[in-house]
């Protein structure tokens, strides 16, 4: 999804700091009614998925996915072994995923992690690459030219660039208030997919508020514009970028000999994330994806795909939103009021289905950000990558 790593963020006044900008509900909620954490908070159970599954997606290639939908979305990190190392798509969330991620990066080989490839700006892609380089500090960093420089620069970045004492303290005492606020939901919940939903994000809060312990964002040693590759005889690498989509600066794997593409925040499941983004150059980006004969998909968000129905599905919906608010536009409609008058019930349903729970998430995530760039863009008006979404 899109942000949802460290964002500073204004509610009613007041500096917050929060991660991705999807958590808007929660922070203009906590500065209404702020709560304390009432009793000692469960972690994560492992039907939650925080803690990120191995998948086997190609001989001598994982991916550590998010099985499912988070609050606080995780983003997946790939791991792609050739002859004299390993390589790694993405590097964790956190500095507790980051380790994690380095334990079961050990117990799958011995080989080194000689390269990190970021995929885009995102704080739950970014967040863990201090911590790799803890672990193998000769690996090579690598992003898009926009990507690195969105990484030192102060609109978009998640953490500071060296630890911050009272930053770092700031940021585990907003967790804490998200954590207080979920528990408050766990109660008032109107149906038993939202209590579950909230119960989760409840686990999730706790644990993310320790894992973002001495957080620092850096940016990478190595840019590119338009193509890297990392050569090897059996799995062979090719870094691209395509185009603007969910970010100005996305970067796309592809393992030719594997068929294996992993894309990103350029698709996200089961919902996509919609801020910041540009909606005409996503839609030609997911057509080149899909001119890419692939056997796997590899998601920012979600289980690995092995066909081009969600990328379909993505296209449409940003389609359908372009189609219904450029009319308005021409009419001198406001966005709040095209807001008001456009439904889009039937994107929801074909995404997440009739469950109250992702549906919330649905409109917070996507259909709300999304709309906001689809205006811009219909007026002409610049589309900018920050933490606050201005």
């Amino acid at each position: 999804m899109k942000p949802i790593h460290l964002t500073r963020a204004r509610a009613a006044g007041s500096a917050s700091i929060v991660f991705k900008l999807a958590l808007t509900s929660l922070i203009m909620a906590l500065a209404v009614a702020p709560a304390r954490v009432t009793q000692s908070p469960e972690r994560p159970r492992s039907e939650d998925g925080y803690f990120q599954e191995t998948i086997r997606v190609a001989p001598g290639v994982w991916t550590f996915a998010e099985p499912r939908f988070h609050v606080q979305p995780i983003g997946n990190v790939t791991l792609i072994e050739q002859a004299d190392g390993l390589v790694l798509v993405d590097s964790g969330g956190s500095p507790g995923s980051a380790r994690r991620l380095i334990a079961k990066i050990r117990r799958l080989s011995s080989k080194p992690v000689k390269a990190v490839i970021i995929t885009h700006w995102h704080g739950d892609h970014t967040q863990g690459l201090a911590e790799i380089l803890k672990a193998w500090p000769a690996a090579r960093t690598i992003a898009t030219k926009a990507t690195q420089a969105h990484l030192r620069d102060r609109k978009t970045m998640n953490t500071p660039a060296v630890f911050e004492p009272s930053a770092d303290d700031a940021f585990y005492k907003q967790n804490q208030g998200f954590l207080a606020y979920t528990q408050t939901m766990v109660e008032k919940a109107p149906d038993p997919a939202s209590k579950a939903g909230w119960s989760a994000a409840s686990r999730l809060f706790a644990q993310y508020a320790e894992d973002m312990r001495g957080a620092v964002t850096i940016t990478t040693t190595e840019a590119f514009d338009d193509r890297l590759d990392i050569p090897d005889r059996r799995t062979p690498i090719e870094v691209r970028y395509l185009g603007r989509a969910n970010t100005d600066g996305d970067a796309v794997v592809w393992l030719p000999k594997q068929r294996v593409l992993v894309v990103g925040d350029i698709v996200v499941a089961p919902v996509p994330f919609g801020f910041g983004s540009y909606p005409s150059e996503w839609m030609q980006t997911l057509e080149t994806l899909r001119t890419y004969d692939f056997k796997v998909l590899v998601p920012g968000h979600g289980a690995p795909q092995q066909d081009g129905v969600y990328l379909a599905r993505i296209a449409a919906a940003i389609g359908e939103v372009r189609s219904k608010i450029a009319p308005l536009v021409r009419q001198g409609v406001s966005l709040d009021d095209a807001r008001k008058q456009l439904d889009f019930s039937n994107q929801a349903q074909g995404f997440v289905g009739a469950d109250p729970w992702l549906r919330r998430w649905f409109k917070e995530y996507w259909i709300g950000p999304f709309l906001t760039s689809a205006y811009k863009e219909a007026r002409g008006e610049p589309i900018v990558q920050s933490l606050t979404g201005e």
